[in-house]
């Protein structure tokens, strides 16, 4: 398998974000990202003016995000635009289906802020809705305004960000691991939601969701099964391929890059990754490799059956079930949230 690090949900100027699509590609290079996925609101303008391709080395595709004040939907690896409807998100995620495409709930569980917007929120009200693929989890910029309950914290918070961004939201995951209760193959993403952005916080002006700041962050790690070529059309189906098969996990690279995590399941010199059903074997084993000694618990049906310490983990799988895997590494005098893989389905 062939990895590639990458940035989903970001802003240009074609909606509300502060630069054009080469100069975010031009930051989303120094962060060392080898692709990333515009999300403009209401428009896939970008495509349309040919701004998908490789720029500066970068990966750049382009994708929309739908709907106003809630129920807010990415829409990925579509040809038209997907009209919104707040009131009926149903209309929203049947259109991107019709296209193929792939549809991620954002920022599910915004609480908003008080300090901004008047405390306006983008949550997710509908959750009778079907056929969606994924559930954003963490999500920089959404998380960073709910944490910013007063003028003097938001000061903080533009000083140090990371103290907004503990882990995952715990709803959405709880969401994501009811959904594949049920047997559901909803994968788990993350993004930036980077606008770059200039907010004002009583008398003062700051940069909010900064794209340099926000790209060394929430990254989204890919497994292809064969290497990119540098053909834009070719990779950008490797890409999407990975995304819609969940082969990916979520990792919070600012302290330490999460490159090298690897979790699967083997059994009778077979293997199988993330976002694959898997049949129940005597023999069947968990494995989960970190970069840095990490402390890593294994998840089955949304609940921590067995954990481990270092950099090499094995764990025997004897039920059925969902099975994911959280990972902290040694922060300070305790652990931060890491690394949160998709999950591999035992049947």
């Amino acid at each position: 398998m062939y990895e590639y690090t990458g940035n989903i949900h970001i802003h240009s100027s074609y909606s509300d974000g502060s630069l054009e699509i080469e100069d975010i590609a031009g930051r989303a290079h120094l962060a060392g990202l080898d692709f990333i996925i515009i999300t403009d609101h209401h428009t896939l303008k970008g495509r349309y003016e040919e701004k998908e391709g490789y720029i500066r080395q970068v990966l750049v595709l382009i994708g929309m995000e739908a709907n106003y004040k809630k129920n807010h939907y990415l829409c990925l690896d579509v040809e038209e635009e997907a009209a919104g409807n707040d009131e009926d998100p149903q209309q929203v995620i049947d259109e991107v289906n019709r296209q193929k495409g792939i549809g991620i709930i954002a920022h599910p569980f915004e609480k908003g802020s008080a300090v901004f917007e008047n405390g306006a929120a983008y949550e997710w009200t509908d959750w009778q809705v079907t056929g969606f693929q994924g559930i954003e989890i963490w999500n920089f910029t959404s998380q960073w305004k709910d944490h910013v309950t007063s003028i003097c914290k938001g000061l903080v918070l533009v000083l140090y960000p990371h103290a907004a961004l503990p882990g995952p939201c715990s709803r959405a995951l709880a969401k994501l691991d009811e959904y594949q209760r049920q047997g559901k193959k909803i994968f788990a993403t993350g993004g930036s939601d980077a606008h770059g952005y200039t907010m004002k916080i009583g008398m003062l002006k700051v940069l909010v969701s900064p794209y340099e700041e926000s790209f060394r962050c929430i990254n989204v790690h890919v497994l292809t099964e064969l290497p990119l070529t540098g053909e834009a059309q070719a990779d950008r189906k490797a890409i999407y391929q990975a995304i819609r098969k969940g082969r990916l996990w979520v990792g919070y690279d600012y302290f330490i890059n999460s490159r090298d995590f690897r979790f699967y399941m083997e059994a009778g010199g077979q293997r199988w990754q993330m976002g694959e059903s898997v049949p129940l074997g005597r023999d069947l084993k968990a494995r989960v490799l970190t970069s840095r000694a990490a402390r890593v618990k294994l998840i089955r049906n949304g609940r921590k059956v067995a954990d481990s310490s270092g950099r090499e983990h094995v764990f025997n799988c004897t039920d059925r079930g969902v099975y994911r895997v959280e990972v902290y590494h040694r922060y300070l005098l305790g652990h931060r949230p890491w690394i949160f893989s998709n999950s591999i389905w035992v049947d």
